[in-house]
Parts: structure tokens; C-alpha cells; sequence
């Protein structure tokens, strides 16, 4: 009797110390799997679960990836040549990027993750910009955006993101024009990461834009109703605009900074990236 008791004493400890370890929530990924997500590149998922893997770091030191092959050969190397040039000379870099798809990922989220996992930008200073095109396809509505790393946020703010793509980029790029909108965008992004841009006066002059247009408009109208109220007649009814030109959009002036994005031969080569510290800074758009 005094054996059943010690036994049922010993297996009631060993049940008592058992239990916790049992309760205990478990893992349904096995170890090699985990270690396997652990090696997996980073990822986006878009609003419909979908997950799209951002491309690994390459090893080939290039500024302007086309892999939508948007740009003839010869435009594409001014454009690269223009970047190398600019990434060697001042403390800044900007990596542009075409693509046919992000697979329904976030293009601002995308564009965040690719300047954080490549690094783009000096090391110590973060001062990248990414500027993502996912062209316009036949099932596919066209994107873009301008993602800014934290050291760059304050010339390039997002306000200023957004006035770029949407009057300088969106217009080229309704017309297949990929590279001149790229250019012109680079027209406007150089000079303001190097401190030799007024933002502010080419804030004003898009505004400027926007309301000669819309006075154009207005003026034309006026013009119309008044040759209709006049009659077709044998009289005449001419009236003339004798105000101050009329400012199309896209027709900024002195906004863009005659440094332009080209300049440079890049044969002396650059460093390649080491920052990559992007806070989700930027604006996109549309078309």
C-alpha cells in the first residue's frame, strides 16, 4: 500500500510538472520553415492579400532600372549617366525604376520598401529618393511616386512630390512619353536636393498654371456667348483679349532651373548605395 501511495505521489509531481509545458501555445511552423521565412526578401501586401516580393538587391551598379523597357537604349544611358554623375558629385541619390507590375501592392508602400532593402541614398546621411513608374497597360491604370529618405524630406516635402508627378510626369507619360516624363521630373528634383531650387516659386507658378487656365477658360466662354448673342448677321462683332499672357500648364517658366538633369560624363564611376532609411515620405499619382 505505502508503494501504490509513493508512486501515485511521484506520477501526480510529474503530471504537475508536465502540464504548464503541455498549455503551452505551440508553433504550427516547423523549424526549417521558420528559418526559411527568416531568409525570404522583403515583402508588400496589397489591399487583396497579395504578396509581391521587392527585387533583391542588385550587385550591378545602376541608377535607372527599365524593366518595363519604356526608354530607347540611348535615352536610357543619358539618364543613367546623368544620375551617376549626380550621386558622385553631391551627397544625394535618386534611383528610377519602371515596372509592368507591382502586383496589386501599394506603389507608395513599394516604393518605401525598395529604397529601405537597396539602400538608397549615402550612408549616414539617408538621403535617397526612389521614383517608382509602374506603367499604364491595357488591364492596368498607370502609377507612380516619388519616395523621399528622412535627410531629404525637408527640400523635397510632399507637397512638392505631388506637383512634380502631376505636372510634370502624368502629362508625358499620357502620351507613352516615359523618358521626357522622367527628365522633366529630374529637372526639378536635382536642383532641389542641391539647395539651388525655389520651391516655393515654382509652387506659385503651377498655381499660376492652374488659374491662367482657368481664366482662359472662362474668357473663351464669355467670347462664345457674346458671337452668339451678336448674330451671323452681315454686321461684325469682334471682340479682342487684350490682357496679360495666357499660362498654360506645363508651361512653368522660370520654375526649372537651367541645370537641368543632364550634365556629366559618369565615367569616373560612384559608390553605390548605403543609405536606405525612407519614413514613408513622398506623394504619387495617377493616370
Amino acid at each position: 500500500m505505502k508503494n501504490k501511495i509513493t508512486s501515485f505521489i511521484a506520477v501526480a509531481m510529474l503530471l504537475f510538472v508536465a502540464l504548464p509545458a503541455c498549455g503551452e501555445p505551440t508553433s504550427s511552423t516547423p523549424p526549417r520553415q521558420q528559418e526559411k521565412e527568416k531568409q525570404m526578401p522583403a515583402a508588400v501586401v496589397g489591399d487583396n492579400g497579395s504578396v509581391t516580393p521587392v527585387p533583391d538587391k542588385p550587385t550591378e551598379k545602376k541608377l535607372l532600372w527599365d524593366l518595363a523597357g519604356v526608354i530607347d537604349p540611348v535615352t536610357a544611358q543619358e539618364i543613367e549617366d546623368s544620375l551617376e554623375t549626380f550621386s558622385r558629385t553631391t551627397s544625394n541619390q535618386i534611383l528610377v525604376m519602371t515596372v509592368t507590375s507591382i502586383g496589386g501592392a501599394d506603389i507608395s508602400e513599394y516604393a518605401t520598401q525598395l529604397g529601405r532593402d537597396w539602400g538608397v541614398g549615402h550612408e549616414g546621411d539617408n538621403n535617397g529618393v526612389v521614383i517608382l513608374i509602374k506603367v499604364k497597360t491595357e488591364n492596368e491604370k498607370g502609377n507612380a511616386f516619388i519616395a523621399t529618405g528622412y535627410g531629404v524630406e525637408a527640400v523635397l516635402p510632399d507637397v512638392l512630390c505631388k506637383r512634380i508627378i502631376e505636372q510634370e510626369m502624368i502629362p508625358r507619360f499620357k502620351e507613352n512619353d516615359y523618358a521626357g516624363g522622367i527628365k522633366d521630373a529630374l529637372a526639378i528634383i536635382m536642383p532641389a536636393m542641391k539647395g539651388e531650387f525655389n520651391t516655393e516659386e515654382y509652387m506659385d507658378d503651377t498655381e499660376d498654371a492652374i488659374l491662367g487656365l482657368i481664366v482662359f477658360i472662362a474668357i473663351t466662354c464669355f467670347v462664345l456667348v457674346a458671337m452668339k448673342k451678336g448674330g451671323t448677321g452681315t454686321g461684325t462683332n469682334t471682340r479682342t483679349y487684350t490682357g496679360g499672357p495666357i499660362i498654360f500648364p506645363g508651361n512653368i517658366g522660370s520654375g526649372k532651373s537651367s541645370g537641368g538633369w543632364g550634365g556629366g560624363s559618369s565615367s569616373g564611376g560612384w559608390g553605390g548605395f548605403g543609405g536606405g532609411s525612407f519614413g514613408g515620405g513622398g506623394a504619387g499619382g495617377s493616370w
